[in-house]
């Protein structure tokens, strides 16, 4: 943090050169810094002072000092003013991803979860506790060496364990507890939802094309809801579903979206061919 401390003299008095200091509760010397003249009347200023904020969490108060003067024929009384600071807790920011949109009754699944210091601290081996919809913690994971790769910040984790034996909509959470051990950091939570779906009984096989180049597409969305995928290098992504119809909808960058309807009444593989958005044109008018 940074202060800067300006002083008055009623009686006009130069104060070029003269030395704040600041102090703690301690009484500890922090900083100290020479006033200059300002351009506005007769005020003097420090240059921004550079502060380092404590560890310890609450309400902390300075104290900013000019000491007493009798010199030149000048004399001041020592002047002290406070100021006080509250220090939090850096802030924890939790996400999850990864998670399969519809997961069958008793499967295992993997998902990671990562945390994020609003200050960007380094948080290797932190904790990160995973709690199902009744309160149970399910397991625990631990905060990778490096952040997550292209990010600055993001230290991550890989979490594996069943689903609900329960088919339906479940919410779970990521927690992580505070701590005031070097840095004090703020605890936090994140919640995410787990859908739990029949076991499959049919896989649905996409295959999206190009219409034009008549080449596979990577990296399509592949909607039959609750079920979510999408297409490989070779432009396919295989959908286990339970017995059903579904509406099928294939969308991505750059192409026109597509539905269809899928009879899943058996193992189906469905070609989908996908035709680029045409290029907008705009016209500037002048009046």
């Amino acid at each position: 943090m940074t202060v800067r401390i300006i002083v008055t003299c009623p009686h006009g008095c130069d104060l070029t050169g003269d030395t704040v200091w600041i102090r703690n509760q301690a009484d500890e010397e922090l900083a100290n810094e020479q006033l200059a003249e300002l351009d506005e009347g007769d005020a003097y200023a420090t240059r921004e002072i550079l502060l380092q904020a404590p560890q310890t969490i609450g309400n902390h108060v300075y104290a900013a000092i000019l000491p007493a003067l009798d010199q030149d024929g000048l004399s001041h009384d020592k002047v002290t003013t406070q100021f006080s600071i509250v220090v939090k807790a850096h802030t924890a920011y939790l996400n999850v991803w990864g998670v399969p949109s519809a997961i069958p009754a008793g499967e295992r699944f993997g998902f990671k979860l990562g945390m994020k210091c609003s200050s960007g601290c380094k948080l290797t081996g932190r904790a990160l506790d995973i709690v199902d919809d009744s309160g149970t913690k399910i397991g625990t994971a631990t905060l990778s060496e490096d952040p997550s790769p292209g990010t600055k910040a993001l230290y991550y984790a890989e979490f594996e364990t069943n689903a609900p034996a329960e088919v339906g909509d479940h919410m779970w959470q990521v927690k992580v507890a505070a701590t005031e051990m070097g840095t004090p950091h703020a605890g936090g939570s994140f919640a995410f939802p787990v859908k739990v779906v029949t076991s499959p009984d049919f896989e649905v096989t996409v295959e999206a094309i190009d219409s034009e180049k008549q080449t596979p597409i990577k990296g399509l969305h592949v909607l039959m809801h609750p079920y979510r995928g999408i297409t490989d290098e070779n432009g396919i992504a295989r959908i286990r579903v339970t017995r059903g119809t579904y509406k099928l909808h294939v969308s991505g960058f750059k192409y026109i979206p597509h539905h269809a309807i899928i009879d899943a009444a058996n193992d189906v593989t469905e070609r989908v061919e996908l035709k680029v958005e045409p290029e907008r044109t705009y016209s500037n008018y002048y009046s």
